[in-house]
């Protein structure tokens, strides 16, 4: 693991960046309230280990390094970063529009996530979403969001994470402002689906900690979620999905991918929740 931190490191953003892998789709990692850092890299690392060849960019929202709690609650900043990260997004649409463009976000980025859907234009969608413990509160409405993506939205919780998205945000409060434990412990309340029409919504995907997990080092705990080898075997799965991933990875199934209802939290049961090799 040391290892993969080393050569997270080590990424060479503007070969990440180039056209070639512009072609090819993109991606956009939101870290969390942290900012840019190491365990954001990790993310970024992990997708390049697993073959993803899309551009991948890591977008700071936040104002940096020490400014946890504004970065947490400044609703303006969100606001803000999230039209800047819709217009990156929209305008890949226009020059791509065939091409796959997938938002990861982690912990304050997951909430930033559903924060960059709702600011897309009327008309553009993203292919996906994936969040990581989100920092948002379990009842928040994620209907316009989700009439924003073409596959929906993954959302990884972690029971393990009592410290940060437990009595972290209850204390503190959830990026969209409610004191409780976020979405990326207990996951999404029925009533965050309330305005979804079953019929043209694409799904809610809760993906549950499972042990299976442990063999990828997630330790249901906040960062481990975002180690490389978890990130190859259980989300770059999902970016592929769009590019035969279940032949390029030996013909497993896609963590969570086949188990939805559409405009329903879709949990994976045991047996396909298994990463994809």
């Amino acid at each position: 693991m040391w290892h993969h931190r080393f050569q997270a490191r080590r990424i060479d953003r503007d070969a990440l960046l180039a056209e070639k892998r512009r072609e090819q789709g993109y991606v956009i990692i939101l870290p969390g309230i942290e900012g840019h850092s190491r365990w954001n890299r990790a993310i970024c690392r992990g997708l390049v280990d697993a073959g993803v060849p899309y551009a991948i960019e890591i977008h700071d929202w936040t104002r940096g390094p020490l400014w946890y709690f504004w970065n947490l609650r400044d609703g303006r900043r969100h606001r803000e970063q999230a039209e800047c990260i819709a217009t990156k997004v929209a305008d890949y649409r226009l020059q791509y529009p065939e091409r796959p463009v997938y938002l990861i976000g982690h912990s304050g980025g997951g909430a930033m996530t559903a924060f960059v859907l709702q600011q897309l234009p009327q008309g553009v969608r993203a292919t996906g979403g994936i969040m990581l413990v989100s920092a948002l509160s379990p009842w928040f409405r994620l209907h316009s969001a989700l009439q924003h993506t073409e596959r929906g939205l993954w959302n990884y919780s972690a029971h393990g994470d009592l410290f940060f998205v437990g009595i972290g945000t209850t204390v503190f409060g959830t990026c969209d402002g409610r004191h409780s434990p976020a979405a990326g412990l207990v996951g999404f309340h029925p009533s965050a689906l309330e305005d979804c029409d079953p019929a043209d919504s694409p799904p809610l995907r809760q993906m549950w900690f499972h042990w299976r997990m442990l063999r990828d080092f997630n330790l249901a705990g906040h960062l481990s979620c975002v180690n490389p080898r978890f990130v190859s075997n259980w989300i770059a799965p999902i970016l592929l999905a769009d590019e035969g991933a279940e032949a390029a990875f030996g013909g497993a199934t896609t963590p969570g991918v086949a188990a939805t209802a559409r405009c329903r939290i879709a949990e994976s049961p045991p047996a396909e929740r298994q990463p994809v090799r």
